[in-house]
């Protein structure tokens, strides 16, 4: 640990603390507070610490106890000096907050006899020793998380009450402590997923530790990439030209790319060159930064521009939307969407919209009455006005708006009938109706399928392992669809970390990455889902596009389905109103196939493509319809 002085009018502070800590590894403190004037009775030490990440089941603060890791004790160095120590919760509107045990963050140090000048108490925070017993305690660890692309950062706040009145002057008394990655592990190669004959395309290479965590400084110069032709096998070495790789093929077909001349574990980017397809554009529409209130109250560091700065330097997605978290729209800033945070989401979507780099779209998720929506908004919101308190329900949204051009994408998770106060947070299983859900709306047309958060809203039949643990009755896609519903699928990590794309992400084929033609795209349901890898899968039956509607064609239906995995799949399998019509196993990792559905349609019919990877991971296209 390294000592840190800092002299101030009331005392002098020593902290001996590691500047820097590797992820999951041990943390420890000290601090020596030597008073330079008297402290009155009932005068105090408050010490905020940082959270790790957004929710977390583990106490980070918690007074001494002999049984658990991360407590912290104080003790004068003379037997006179009283000194107690109680745990505080961090303040939050959400009570749902404050319940976890990751809200015990404050730690009040409390001087019952104050403190005189020259004398000096000790504050300790983990490690593995007990009072007067060596080795007597696991360590306190930090997170798993080191992947800010400007540094991840333990921030402690220090507060001196000298006068016992409750009045708290803030002393910066801690260094900044920087979280960094563990050693490299595993190469993660991005590639465009659609590309065209000699036309050249760019590949990134992420070095990351075994917790995802990038490591920007690897030196990858002595990296050898090889692109292959899966079909004719022929093999072309990528190098660097000027800190880039960048490559060209010359034939329509199916492609990948993996990386040799190095130990680490190589995660592949596949490709499928198409002379005929639109541009594959992978995006995470369903994400938050602490613009949201409650994730605000108790952050980690999830500001706007941490998140598109990971969006476009890590996870390398093409479009993103943040949308941050509402029950309404008012002033009332602990729990909604204020005018003030609004102004923010949109320029901060403006600031890191790039043409052609990064695509963003401001968003906020509205706490609705049938269930939580993701509202995400064409243009620049400045375009757009603040919505009006009487926006209380999607259909309220759908009304406001009804001359701009914005998507509703519903997310199908336990929790319905709007929750208007979030203790009600824990009224999962309730609330849902068939009735709030009869209103269709040209600006719904997608709907999440996936989701990082809480699971696979998919069906009713198949396992949750997530946070949903089971779906609702009624309330799952292919219920929707079978009711009529037209929405093409979604898939989004819905994080609060700062993290976008490090789950499910959406693909989405658009002739260019702009704002325009990805938004226009996304409204034509020319959409994939995939629980994380980038799956490509081109479907069209009898020459129709994924996401169309197409009336009175009853000729027998050859279904064209093209897929590449970067792993192997298990079986491609096509759904036809919520049932499997066939499946196709596979043994590799590409198939180009064409099954026919000869049976006379005597109904409304809709198919989907479900591509099952070995490694449990899964993708999804949008419907195609026939009326």
């Amino acid at each position: 640990m390294k000592e840190h002085i800092l002299n101030t009018e009331v005392g002098t502070l020593v902290v001996n603390i590691c500047d820097e800590i590797v992820v999951n590894g041990e943390l420890e403190w000290e601090l020596l507070f030597k008073a330079k004037q008297n402290i009155e009775k009932g005068g105090s030490i408050k010490i905020l610490v940082p959270a790790y990440q957004h929710q977390r089941s583990e106490e980070y603060l918690q007074t001494y106890d002999y049984w658990k890791p991360n407590y912290i004790y104080a003790v004068g160095e003379e037997d006179d000096i009283k000194v107690d120590v109680r745990i505080e919760k961090i303040p939050s509107a959400f009570s749902h907050i404050t319940g976890w045990v990751d809200s015990n963050r404050i730690a009040v140090v409390a001087l019952d006899n104050g403190l005189k000048e020259g004398q000096t108490i000790k504050i300790k925070f983990g490690g593995v020793d007990r009072p007067w017993l060596e080795g007597e305690c696991t360590p306190s660890r930090v997170s798993q998380f080191s992947f800010r692309v400007n540094g991840t950062y333990l921030i402690y706040k220090v507060f001196i009450d000298k006068m016992g009145n409750g009045e708290y002057q803030e002393i910066k008394a801690f260094p900044l402590v920087r979280v960094v990655p563990d050693k490299a592990r595993k190469i993660v190669l991005t590639a465009p997923s659609i590309i065209k004959t000699d036309e050249g395309f760019n590949i990134n290479i992420n070095v990351i530790d075994r917790f995802n965590n990038p490591i920007f400084d690897y030196d990858t110069d002595n990296f050898k990439l090889v692109i292959s032709n899966l079909d004719t096998k022929e093999k072309t070495i990528i190098t660097k030209v000027d800190d880039i790789f960048s490559g060209k093929v010359s034939r329509e077909g199916f492609y990948e790319i993996i990386a040799e001349g190095t130990d680490l574990h190589a995660e592949k980017a596949v490709l499928l060159c198409d002379n005929s397809a639109d541009n594959l554009y992978w995006g995470d529409i369903h994400t938050h930064s602490n613009l949201t209130a409650n994730i605000r109250d108790n952050d980690c560091g999830a500001y706007p521009s941490e998140g598109y700065l990971y969006a476009k330097e890590v996870s390398r997605l093409d479009y993103i939307c943040i949308s941050e978290q509402t029950f309404m729209f008012n002033e009332d800033r602990s729990v909604n969407v204020d005018k003030e945070t609004w102004n923010k989401i949109g320029t901060e979507s403006d600031r890191f919209y790039e043409k052609g780099s990064l695509v963003t779209f401001p968003g906020i998720e509205l706490h609705s009455k049938r269930g939580d929506t993701v509202v995400l908004f064409r243009d620049s919101l400045s375009s757009y006005e603040y919505p009006s308190e009487d926006v209380l329900d999607i259909g309220d949204m759908w009304k406001f708006y009804k001359e701009k051009e914005f998507l509703s994408i519903p997310h199908l998770h336990r929790y319905c009938n709007g929750r208007p106060r979030k203790d009600e947070q824990e009224q999962k299983f309730t609330g849902f109706n068939t009735q709030n859900w009869k209103e269709d709306n040209e600006h719904e047309v997608l709907c999440e399928i996936y989701s990082s958060q809480w699971g696979r809203f998919e069906n009713d039949k198949h396992p949750m392992i997530l946070k949903a643990r089971a779906n609702v009755e009624g309330n799952t896609v292919v219920d929707f669809l079978n009711s009529g519903k037209k929405w093409g699928t979604a898939a989004n990590s819905d994080g609060h970390d700062g993290n976008p794309g490090y789950g499910g992400i959406t693909g989405v084929y658009a002739s260019e990455k702009t704002r325009e033609s990805i938004f226009e795209s996304l409204s034509s349901r020319k959409t994939l889902a995939s629980t994380h890898p980038r799956t490509v899968i081109k479907l069209d039956i009898n020459g129709y596009d994924m996401g169309s509607i197409n009336e009175g064609d009853k000729s027998p239906r050859d279904i064209n389905i093209k897929t590449i995995a970067p792993s192997n799949i298990k079986k491609v399998e096509v759904i036809r109103n919520g049932e499997v019509f066939c499946s196709e196993s596979c043994t590799s990792n590409y198939m180009d196939i064409t099954v026919t559905d000869r049976e006379e349609l005597d109904k409304d019919t809709y198919y989907y493509i479900r591509v099952v990877l070995e490694n449990g991971h899964l993708g999804w296209t949008s419907p195609i319809w026939f009326i």
